[in-house]
């Protein structure tokens, strides 16, 4: 082989090999379909290292890039901004010795305001909060308590609240809160089961798309079997202004539960309060991989309706599902419309 030969064979050898090594590093390495949505993976279930590596992919998918979407081994994802941590789930959390007061009568405040929220990686929405936050605070009381909810309007557009359940047509909160008002709501709370609360004043759309809305969970009298208690609320974020999601979130931030797993004990009750506050697209459904869960899709009911390892979900409709993970290892969750998947709709559960 000539000299000219030599170095066009060691060109082409040099790119070949520098390609494989970056496609390797794209597929992570792995021999799944990066457009799988349902891989369930084979990580050992007692490997603390794998149980941790939904934030070490999202830290590698990154990429000096700084993509917001970047493939994976169980699909493109959408990733929380740099600076949330953990301790951003635990006001979602209630574990088995939390106690809901006795106390007959509750009192709550909220406060209206509009912040610019960070609900993805370098993505953040000029929102309307309740105190602050989207979705806003979880509130929790038992079947016939009486509830004051004391509500400031520090904005300069009306809003209202509106919680869903039965309660006094005069307390309904579809009558405007005028900017820099304020107004007393007293409802009583029923039936058990979970209720959101949103605001109602026209455009509605506009009012809950930007962030209005929150959950009211009503306990029975003889409280439900003690259990691992999640409250997930799914939302889609209209981020380009053209009347459709590109982005979907569990308690507003996409891919929370991809980069922090809920962790829960191997054969302890887990219950999940779901509430779909999505705008725009009028169905979602929760999957969860590798196991089965009861359904109580009935407010005011404490048996089950169903069970499956699926359930469809309208807009504003809520379900309380309960199971147990009976193995060490990681559980996907996620709608299974695969663009909400796929844009920050993914999430784990860890067995431990």
């Amino acid at each position: 082989m000539d000299r000219k030969g030599f170095l066009t064979t060691l060109g082409f050898g040099a790119f070949g090999f520098i390609g494989a090594l970056f496609g390797s590093m794209r597929s992570g390495g792995g021999s799944r379909n990066a457009g799988e949505i349902c891989s369930t993976g084979d990580v050992p279930a007692d490997d603390r290292s794998a149980i941790l590596t939904t934030a070490d992919n999202y830290q590698n998918s990154i990429g000096a890039g700084g993509s917001l979407r970047a493939t994976n081994n169980y699909g493109s994802m959408a990733h929380p901004p740099f600076f949330i941590k953990e301790d951003y789930t635990s006001r979602f959390y209630y574990p088995p010795n939390y106690k809901n007061t006795n106390e007959r009568v509750k009192n709550f405040n909220l406060n209206i305001f509009p912040l610019n929220v960070d609900i993805a990686h370098s993505v953040s929405y000029p929102a309307w909060t309740f105190d602050g936050v989207v979705p806003g605070p979880v509130l929790r009381a038992n079947l016939g308590d009486t509830l004051k909810i004391m509500v400031k309007n520090s904005s300069p557009d009306p809003h209202s609240l509106h919680f869903h359940g039965s309660h006094d047509p005069g307390e309904d909160g579809w009558e405007p809160i005028p900017a820099f008002g304020e107004r007393l709501y007293t409802i009583e709370a029923g039936p058990i089961g979970l209720h959101p609360y949103h605001c109602h004043v026209p455009p509605l759309m506009l009012h809950t798309a930007k962030g209005l809305y929150g959950g009211l969970i009503v306990d029975p009298i003889q409280k439900r079997p003690q259990a691992h208690e999640f409250v997930l609320t799914f939302s889609g974020w209209d981020t380009k202004g053209k009347g459709k999601n590109d982005f979907y979130t569990w308690n507003g931030v996409a891919g929370l539960y991809d980069r922090y797993p809920m962790k829960v004990p191997v054969g302890e009750r887990v219950r999940f309060y779901i509430q779909n506050l999505m705008e725009r697209d009028p169905v979602m459904t929760f999957h969860l991989h590798a196991q089965t869960f009861d359904i109580f899709r009935s407010l005011g009911s404490v048996r089950p309706d169903g069970h499956s390892d699926v359930v469809t979900i309208g807009q504003t409709e809520r379900v309380i599902i309960e199971f147990s993970l009976k193995k060490k290892g990681r559980y996907m969750f996620h709608p299974h419309q695969t663009h909400m998947a796929e844009n920050g709709g993914m999430g784990w559960i860890v067995a431990v």
